[in-house]
Formats: structure tokens, C-alpha cells, sequence
């Protein structure tokens, strides 16, 4: 059953304001059971993390509800819950509808401040990349990093806003134009504090314009920090933080350390999942600070601390260049087939969210041996920050699965002749005769995921020629096919022309009769006859020249057929005639 709730891609036409009719792009990420989050960093020096997450709620007509969540320290120190509604036609907390940012004007307001500069430019990944304000970050985060690589060049709304003699708030902000997300702000306040936040994460697919739930896995602002430690006095520490996540990549920042016979602190590390099937790389921070994460280097498929539910399902994982098999799924249990050349785990043990609950650890070339288990079952090996507030208080943002309606009308350009079919994906079906949609027949209409992309195919019958698709499709034309997006629900009108039984050359003309077609000819013309047998006979009484060709298929192309006529008499003129039979 079609379920109706918010549209996954919003297109609003603004009359009742006045405003010209402008359709956004994509609006879509603005539904129930979205979230967006931030990641950045407050203070007067800016040393502490920050993090920000907006998660969409009840939409009741142009209104959304919006719940922030807000703290330090990895939601270790959080502010209070703010729950506000807002308009998603105008401006939010996280977001300036793409309409208002085409007219939005200095002296207007974001929330509650008033705008004194506006720039609008075109920019690259590399020139966004390269604003002043991103000093402080070596790198653009997967979200924004994301929409560059849909659209290489995007345009963004750049707003300067401040509020004086109170408290001397000013900031600047950067919006997407055709999405309208804020990517970046930068905020200070008087007495020097500063408080600046970039796009990290969003549950949502802008390639396929799909929202998808989150999973329990790590998020913006979580941090894993593991401790373990044996009576020979080994110990090995790791800390991780997300610093930002897409789908199932995780971008995180990662430091270790390891004492055996021999101490061993490696370097900063920055550690990434990629794809579909994760694949972890890695670079030297301090080495390489401003080195983007797609020229970062492949190690291992997988982390140690976190894997995607997916992964547990697999019957090997490779972390740190080692191969590793499942050994049990009561708890996840994963063990290494080989002897690693540094650091690497004999064995992982995971619960049923990927988290890691346990891990044996060995590095030969500093005596490092430590075996599973813990002697302080009082601390646990691994304590994720963010996760506890995650679950207790934030929850999974889950998306409201939409359906759109798909529905066809397929017709003929003619009264009770001609026609054709459509297919399509979805059982779609649908078969047509005449100018009528009563002499339709078969599966006309379907519901389909929002974000779907059905592909339509159309199948002429033997009296018409290639539909013209009309309605909810832009550029298909007289295409055998055509790709509709189920963006919202959608009507689209094939209609198919008929082929008359003959046609005239010099005025295109089509007709029933060949004595008609005859009568409407130039003194020299070209009469075109389809396959097909005329009850008549033909009398060719005046002075033309005429050339008919016979034996044509709808679209008056030769076959391998004949035109049957009647009977045929010639008082004056001429004819050339071919693949015409008279009986």
C-alpha cells in the first residue's frame, strides 16, 4: 500500500510570495528521519572538539521540526536538547532554502542576524578548499568532498553576518546553492571565542537522492580510546576519533602506542573506509598534514575497533595486511591465518554492532605479546565516547520509507486508430488504442521508492510510429526510452502518432483513401502507401505524374510487403507504381 508522507525532493513553485517560479535541485535531504552533523572546534585557541547534529522530525505542510543536539568533548559535555520548528521554504539552523539563497539580500537575516555581505561564486574542490577561513582543517570532509565529485564545479552562497552593541557576534557561512547545506561557519563572539563547524555526516545518498538509516556504528564526534596492558608489563593504547563519515566510508584520526622489550610510539596516523567493501588507508599526519584522504595509501581492509555489521558476516576480513577468518559468530570471532610483519592482531572479537570487545595483539620486533582477556574486568578494553549519548539520547535516525506513484497514460494522436505500449520497470505495462485512455489495457501505474529512476520503454504498434513522451519527463522526446525520477509522484503521457494509409510527398499529408490521396497530389508528387489492402477502386482521371510506392511500413520505409489495391483505372496521366498489387 502507498504510504503518503513528505516528498523525498521538494519543488515548490513560490507564486503566493511573489517570487518567480524557480525549482530547486535537490531539497531531498530535508525529510523526517534525516540528520545532519557538524564537526568542529570552540574556544579562543580552538583546542577542544565541537560537535552538532540536526535530526528532521514531524513535517506538517511547509514546517519541519528540528531536534539539536550539541556538545564538547566528544558528547562528553552536551548542551541541552533544542527542539524548534522551522520553515524549510526559508532558513534554518543548518540550511538556507536554495529559492531564498537566489534572492536573499544583504540587510535579511539568519537566525537572527543580520546579513551585511553576500558573495555568490563558482568554485572547485581545490579553490572551496583553499578559503581562508579552512586554515585550521587539512582537508574538505566526505560530505563536501562528495558533492564536488557529482558536480566539479558548484556554485556556493557565501553570507557574512553580524549583530553589534549586544553580544558582537559575527561569523561567516558557506551554503551549498543547489542543496542549500551550510558546509561551513564560522562564528566569534566577544572576548575572542570562536566556534566553527563543517559539514561531516548526513544520512543521505546525494548521487541516487535516497535517505538511508543510520547504522550504530561510530559517528561525528565519537572517540575510542583502548587500553590493554599484560603482567609482563606490555601495554598497548589507541585512540581514534570520527572526524567525519558518508555512507559507509569513516574518516577518523588515529594515534597509537605499544611498549614491549622495547618502546614503540608510531606516528599520527589517519585511517578512512572507502567504498561499499571498506577499504582502510592510510597517511602520516605529520608528514603529509594537507594530503587529501582519496591519495591516501591502502592498509588493510578493515580497522580494528569497528567494522560495518556487513563485514561480520564475511568469512575473512584483512586488518593490517593480515587475513583473518571467522572462527565464531557467538561472539564474532575472527582469527589471524598468518604471522604479520608489525603490528597486528592474532585475533578480534566483536559484538553484534561491529564494536570490537576484545583483541589479542602481537609486534616481534619489540617483544610485544599480549593475549585475550583483561585482568581488570572493572575497565573495559575499549570505551567508545559518543556512543552512550548516541544510543540513550540521540537514537538512530531512521528515515520514513516514501513511496511515489507512477502513472501512464498511453494514447493514440487519433480516434479509435493507432497506438502502442509501454514497459518498465516496477511491472509497469501499459498498452493503449486510440485518442482515448478507456482502450487502455494492462499495468498503468506502480509505486516505487522515492529516489528510484525507472526506465520506460515504448513499443509502437504496426499503425503508429515513436511516441512523444509528455508530463513528468524533461527531454525524452520521441526516445525509445526514457528515465523518470521518482522524485515526487509522477504522470507521464505516451502518445503515439498514427500512420495513415497513405501519404502525400509534397504535402505530408496523410489519408485513408488512395483516391483521396490522389485527389490532393501536385501535378508531380510522390504518393507513399503502407502494406496494407484498399477496398476501392481507383480512377486516375486527371494530367499528374505521379510516383506511388507501395509495400511501406508506418513509417513509410520500404518492406518487404505490397500494397493491395482493388482495382485501378488510368484515364489520363501517368503513374510509376511499386509493390502495388491490384486484384
Amino acid at each position: 500500500m502507498r504510504k503518503a508522507t513528505f516528498p523525498l525532493v521538494v519543488i515548490f513553485c513560490w507564486l503566493f510570495l511573489g517570487m518567480p517560479c524557480v525549482c530547486a535541485q535537490d531539497v531531498g535531504w530535508m525529510q523526517q528521519g534525516v540528520r545532519v552533523w557538524y564537526f568542529g572546534g570552540a574556544g579562543t585557541t580552538m583546542s577542544s572538539d565541537a560537535e552538532e547534529a540536526f535530526l528532521f522530525g514531524t513535517v506538517n505542510g511547509s514546517s519541519v521540526q528540528v531536534t539539536k543536539h550539541s556538545g564538547l568533548n566528544h558528547w562528553g559535555s552536551v548542551q541541552p536538547v533544542d527542539t524548534s520548528t522551522y520553515s524549510f521554504l526559508d532558513k534554518g539552523p543548518c540550511w538556507i532554502h536554495p529559492q531564498v539563497l537566489q534572492t536573499i539580500a544583504v540587510g535579511d537575516e539568519w537566525m537572527g542576524i543580520d546579513i551585511y555581505t553576500i558573495n555568490r561564486a563558482n568554485y572547485t574542490y581545490d579553490t572551496f578548499k583553499s578559503n581562508p577561513e579552512f586554515s585550521s582543517i587539512p582537508y574538505l570532509l566526505l560530505p563536501i568532498k562528495t558533492l564536488f565529485g557529482l558536480a566539479s564545479q558548484r556554485e556556493i552562497v557565501k553570507i557574512v553576518y553580524g549583530r553589534q552593541y549586544f553580544d558582537d557576534v559575527w561569523g561567516t557561512a558557506y551554503f551549498d546553492a543547489e542543496t542549500g547545506l551550510c558546509l561551513f561557519n564560522l562564528r566569534l563572539s566577544l572576548g575572542g571565542a570562536t566556534v566553527f563547524f563543517i559539514l561531516s555526516e548526513i544520512n543521505y545518498d546525494f548521487a541516487n537522492h535516497l535517505a538511508f538509516a543510520e547504522d550504530n556504528g561510530p559517528h561525528t564526534g565519537f572517540k575510542s580510546t583502548i587500553i590493554k596492558t599484560s603482567s609482563a608489563s606490555q601495554y598497548v593504547m589507541m585512540n581514534s576519533s570520527v572526524e567525519s563519515r558518508y555512507g559507509n566510508t569513516v574518516q577518523m584520526w588515529v594515534n597509537t602506542s605499544a611498549g614491549g622489550t622495547s618502546g614503540y610510539i608510531p606516528p599520527d596516523e589517519n585511517y578512512c573506509f572507502f567504498g561499499d567493501i571498506p577499504v582502510l588507508r592510510h597517511k602520516l599526519m605529520t608528514a603529509t598534514p594537507q594530503y587529501p584522504p582519496e591519495n591516501w595509501n591502502e592498509y588493510g581492509d578493515y580497522l580494528w575497533w569497528w567494522v560495518p555489521t556487513a563485514a561480520l558476516q564475511h568469512e575473512t576480513i584483512n586488518v593490517f595486511d593480515v587475513t583473518m577468518t571467522r572462527t565464531s559468530t557467538n561472539p564474532y570471532t575472527f582469527t589471524a591465518t598468518g604471522v604479520g610483519s608489525a603490528l597486528y592482531f592474532p585475533s578480534l572479537i566483536f559484538d553484534n554492532n561491529g564494536y570490537m570487545t576484545d583483541f589479542s595483539i602481537r609486534y616481534d620486533a619489540i617483544g610485544l605479546n599480549i593475549g585475550l582477556g583483561t585482568a581488570d574486568p572493572v575497565h573495559p578494553i575499549q570505551l567508545v565516547e559518543g556512543s552512550s549519548y548516541y544510543g540513550a539520547t540521540m537514537g538512530r535516525a531512521e528515515p520514513v520509507v516514501v513511496f511515489h506513484r507512477l502513472s501512464l497514460t498511453v494514447v493514440s494522436d487519433t480516434v479509435g486508430k493507432g497506438g502502442g505500449a509501454v514497459t518498465g520497470n516496477g511491472g509497469i505495462s501499459c498498452s493503449g488504442h486510440g485518442s482515448s485512455a478507456t482502450g487502455m489495457t494492462g499495468t498503468c501505474q506502480a509505486d516505487f521508492t522515492a529516489g528510484t529512476n525507472v526506465t520506460l520503454n515504448q513499443t509502437p504498434d504496426a499503425d503508429s510510429i515513436w511516441a512523444t513522451w509528455s508530463g513528468s519527463v524533461q527531454g525524452c522526446g520521441t526516445n525509445q526510452s526514457c528515465q523518470v525520477a521518482m522524485n515526487s509522484d509522477r504522470s507521464v503521457t505516451v502518445t503515439f502518432p498514427y500512420s495513415f494509409m497513405a501519404r502525400v510527398s509534397s504535402t505530408n499529408q496523410g489519408f485513408e483513401s488512395l483516391a483521396t490521396a490522389y485527389g490532393n497530389a501536385g501535378a508531380v508528387d510522390t504518393i507513399y502507401c503502407r502494406a496494407v489492402a484498399f477496398a476501392e477502386n481507383v480512377t486516375l482521371g486527371n494530367s499528374k505524374a505521379i510516383t506511388l510506392l507501395g509495400g511501406r511500413d508506418a513509417w513509410y520505409q520500404p518492406l518487404n510487403a505490397w500494397t493491395v489495391l482493388q482495382g485501378l483505372t488510368i484515364q489520363g496521366g501517368s503513374l510509376v507504381a511499386d509493390h502495388l498489387e491490384i486484384r
